[in-house]
């Protein structure tokens, strides 16, 4: 386990957010995985806040999207989606660009789309292309599914005993 940070960028290379206090807890062919008990994120503009529950980071490396899970107690789990690049690593930051489309999942098991209005204006602002502008909107369709579906990395059992293994780990008791 080593110490990572999470780095956002907007499609101009523009910082969009970072996230620090991160563990780097597994790495396989398709994810990066990280966790920690209450990250701190600094937004573009400077303005700080920390994570208030547990989380899983779910990176992937192939595909246009990255995944957070959140732990607010045993048993209960809710995701947050990022439609974005896929991610990269440079030394202990993992890196990616965040294109607007976000999933939500609450503890109720409801999946929401959210900011089409803000990826309709930066398809604009930015001028994502043709072809990027449907990579994004398929992929929000594909993990939609999988998301509704709980297929990994939405199967909440594993991504609960990840977490428990890492807070066993980090010597942790509770979310």
């Amino acid at each position: 386990m080593r110490s990572c940070l999470i780095k956002s960028f907007k499609h101009d290379g523009s910082s969009h957010r970072l996230w620090m206090y991160l563990d780097l807890i597994k790495e396989d062919e398709n994810f990066f995985y990280l966790a920690a008990k209450r990250a701190k994120v600094i937004e573009h503009d400077g303005r700080e806040w920390r994570a208030q529950e547990g989380a899983l980071y779910i990176m992937s490396k192939n595909r246009f999207y990255n995944v957070i899970c959140m732990f607010t107690s045993p048993n209960k789990v809710s995701y947050y989606v990022n439609i974005a690049s896929n991610s990269l690593i440079d030394k202990t930051c993992i890196i990616f660009i965040d294109y607007d489309l976000d999933l939500k999942k609450g503890e109720d098991k409801k999946v929401k789309e959210i900011d089409w209005g803000e990826y309709k204006e930066n398809t604009i602002k930015y001028g994502y292309s043709n072809k990027l502008q449907k990579v994004i909107e398929l992929t929000l369709k594909e993990v939609e599914l999988d998301l509704k579906n709980g297929i990994h990395p939405f199967d909440d059992a594993e991504n609960m005993k990840m977490y428990e293994n890492y807070l066993l780990e980090k010597k942790e008791v509770n979310y």
